[in-house]
């Protein structure tokens, strides 16, 4: 059935070939020019490029920062193909369950290594794309301000955070996801631009339906065709479940999906839930998974996050206005924001009273979609969509559900990365409606039925007006975005701008205290830190983790690192790393039976984690059980087949086993892993030239003379392989060099100091307490011996 007016009775004689809005507003005589339809898609196109590109062009000088490290730069998944395998299969290796987004950075690795400009270029283009696909589903949603919307959505300040930080990377490829499917599930549903009219002529965006008929236009049939394409549905549900893997922020689309069809239709039908169940079924299971992560991996527990219903009722208030304001006034943006003051929340006992007045923002903020409902007949549907898609997709963020940034604050830009749609286009929209009097939706305000009215000589002006204070605004929302990307140059510039409109932000206090301690400032630095201990009530792990590493990297002070070690596992005991360096302290100060009994309480929680079997086979080996280190070394390949430094240990402590035949295929296995390995090209070779293969032991000791040139001991041993190959005179020249040379191995580069205990083929019996811990694992994990 057509849309066309012609086929349906009217009260007055309507041109048939009036049908479709002209792409600028309001209906048009003739059919739309494609020329001019793809000059504006391409001009489009060009305008939302420059502008995203001029907007977020100091991020190519920025860097990575805050978590990055932990997501990219020193997650060994995301360095080898065989990290895959971890991404997808095991949850618990990874801070959250987005293999989508580790195996985006697994290829972009692959690509360009750690080049921060190469992710952030990357991060650019995700916003482009993603502005062009707004643009693209609001422009078949009939919104006439659809690129103004779209513009403003890619280059507004709010967004600079997200695309600026590295690891957001994970919203920007959700959204392009979560785009695509809205896109593929409004072909499967039938949605396309169409007339959306009012009933008795009033401004909104209601299907005309004349209560005093039992007539119905065919386009409110337009909406869902009989014969539905159950490929889109498909393929949008693909684009869904790709979207979750990314970030399950998108598990609200079902429902957002849901709301769209009820604004262009007016009502919702079981054909139109049904295909929605498996979505909410699919998004409710990711949301499950990633509130686990956030409890177990995260570390989102605590007494820090108990918080009352009623203390997270106003929490959820106070963010549901925090983020429309972020958007009018976007000054100053940081990268975290004061957590406001609980106790001063009030709740339903002590002081509900004296913080009374604060219970006007969840009232407020749960009364205006309510008022807007309640007046959709009289000023249509459009306002309420647009804020119900706000209120819905900021929902998993408002404090209802602890997630770990709660710690320190309770807002973030980036949680409004999509949400900020819906308050855009409310905007956006009701300017164009106060401008030209048009409706909400593709088609403007006249009733059914009437000739299409010519718009009146003062709408020219009109127009230009809203024309000029477009351009305006999306110009100074560029030159703002420009002026905050430079806050990410250098990365520690994005503390020090939170310093400046926080000094008491304990989080911004700790990164530049590890940022001095770091750059050789020890006193300023541990000033820094301290200060952000005392502020953070000593509540905060990573803090008290980064003072015990001020304590035992530089100042070498293990027992107070121990202290400060043992505070930060007592707030988060899933601090793998900081188990690791805690026995590392242990080992210094000869502590060994607390540092095995660490290493295996450690193993028995997280039985699969490739570091702790690494840090228990090394402390094994300085022990001098190399047995049992053995069984440590296998266990971090069965889980890390990569790991270059345990497949190198392993070779090592084969050795010590006389086991050289096994070492020479780890030692192997490590080079072709690592080709830049040079200690493990070195020990490789002499190995194989203890094994009898002198030619392969000379080339090994080649490739070391490459790294390090320098350096005597390559030479020399290059000189043993040579002559055992009858190549003496080229032994000879090696020797000369050697002799000239006269400098050791660089002690960076030396074997771990477990190694060089005993002499080759010697072992020990493991001691008692080893053996033990060795024994509990083995019985949790129910490994072979």
């Amino acid at each position: 059935m057509s849309d066309s007016a012609a086929d349906f009775p009217t009260p007055k004689a309507v041109s048939p070939r009036i049908s479709e809005p002209a792409p600028g507003g309001g209906p048009c005589p003739r059919p739309p020019n494609r020329t001019v339809h793809w000059a504006k898609v391409i001009w489009g196109t060009m305008g939302l490029l420059v502008l995203v590109v001029a907007a977020y062009w100091p991020l190519g000088y920025a860097g990575f920062i805050w978590d990055d490290s932990g997501w990219l730069t020193h997650n060994r998944f995301v360095h080898h193909w065989t990290g895959l395998t971890t991404i997808w299969l095991h949850p618990t290796a990874s801070p959250q369950y987005y293999p989508l987004v580790f195996t985006a950075f697994l290829l972009q690795y692959k690509l360009w290594g750690a080049n921060a400009l190469a992710y952030h270029v990357v991060n650019i283009l995700l916003q482009l794309v993603n502005g062009l696909l707004l643009w693209r589903i609001l422009g078949k949603l009939g919104l006439k301000s659809a690129w103004l919307i779209a513009a403003i959505f890619a280059i507004h300040p709010v967004q600079v955070e997200t695309v600026g930080w590295v690891v957001e990377q994970k919203s920007l490829l959700s959204a392009l996801f979560y785009f695509a499917a809205v896109l593929a599930w409004m072909r499967f549903a039938g949605l396309r631009r169409a007339p959306i009219e009012t009933a008795a002529g009033t401004p909104g965006d209601n299907p005309v339906v004349d209560p005093r008929s039992s007539f119905q236009p065919p386009h409110e049939h337009a909406g869902l065709p009989r014969d539905r394409g159950w490929s889109w549905y498909a393929l949008a549900s693909l684009f869904y479940l790709f979207a979750l893997l990314a970030k399950t922020d998108a598990c609200t689309l079902p429902a957002v999906l849901l709301l769209l069809l009820w604004w262009k239709r007016g009502r919702l039908e079981d054909r139109d839930v049904n295909p929605m169940l498996a979505w909410f079924g699919l998004g409710l299971g990711m949301a499950i998974v990633t509130v686990i992560m956030e409890h177990t991996q995260s570390g989102a527990r605590g007494a820090v996050f108990h918080f009352s219903w009623m203390q997270r009722l106003l929490i959820a208030g106070k963010d549901l206005w925090f983020y429309p304001w972020k958007l009018i006034w976007p000054h100053p943006l940081l990268e975290v924001y004061p957590r406001w003051r609980i106790s001063a929340l009030g709740g339903l006992h002590g002081r509900f009273a004296a913080a009374g007045w604060q219970w006007l923002f969840p009232i407020t903020a749960f009364a205006v979609p309510v008022a807007l409902l309640l007046l959709h007949r009289r000023i249509g549907r459009g306002p309420f969509t647009a804020v119900a898609f706000y209120g819905l997709t900021i929902s998993p963020v408002l404090g209802f559900i602890s997630f770990y940034t709660m710690r320190y604050t309770f807002v973030a830009d980036h949680y409004q990365y999509l949400a900020c749609i819906g308050l855009i286009a409310l905007v956006v929209e009701g300017f164009r409606f106060l401008v030209s009097g048009c409706g909400w939706g593709a088609g403007g305000a006249h009733q059914s039925g009437d000739p299409p009215r010519r718009e009146p000589e003062s709408g020219n002006w009109k127009r230009s007006l809203a024309v000029g204070l477009g351009t305006v605004i999306v110009v100074v929302l560029a030159a703002q975005s420009w002026r905050q990307s430079w806050v990410y140059r250098p990365p520690i510039h994005v503390w020090t701008h939170v310093l400046k409109y926080d000094p008491t932000s304990y989080p911004a206090l700790e990164h530049v205290g590890v940022y001095e301690c770091n750059h050789g400032h020890l006193k300023v630095g541990m000033a820094f830190l301290n200060r952000s201990f005392r502020l953070s009530k000593g509540a905060d792990p990573i803090i008290a983790s980064n003072l015990g590493d001020i304590y035992y990297k530089v100042e070498h002070r293990y027992a107070a690192a121990v202290g400060f070690y043992r505070q930060a596992l007592e707030m988060d005991p899933d601090m793998i790393a900081t188990i690791i360096r805690l026995v590392n302290c242990y080992e210094r100060l000869g502590h060994w039976n607390q540092a095995f009994s660490d290493l295996a309480r450690g193993l028995h929680e997280f039985p699969r984690s490739a570091a702790l079997h690494f840090a228990f086979g090394n402390a094994l080996a300085a022990q001098h059980a190399y047995a049992e280190a053995v069984f440590q070394y296998h266990q971090v390949l069965r889980y890390e087949p990569d790991h270059t430094k345990a497949l190198y240990n392993l070779a090592l402590t084969l050795e010590k086993l006389d086991r050289r035949g096994e070492a020479l295929r780890y030692f192997g296995r490590a080079v072709r892993v690592s080709p830049q390995f040079a200690l493990g090209h070195f020990e490789y070779g002499k190995c194989l030239l203890l094994q009898g293969q002198p030619a392969a032991a000379a080339k090994q000791f080649r490739i070391v003379i490459r790294f390090w040139p320098n350096h005597a001991a390559p030479y020399r041993a290059l000189a043993r392989a040579l002559n055992a190959i009858g190549r003496r005179t080229q032994a000879a020249a090696a020797l000369a060099r050697a002799a000239q040379l006269h400098q050791p191995t660089p002690s960076a580069t030396t074997p771990p100091r477990p190694f060089t205990a005993l002499k080759r083929g010697t072992s020990v019996a493991a001691p008692r307490g080893i053996r033990q811990g060795v024994g509990i694992h083995r019985k949790h994990r129910g490994a072979p011996r």
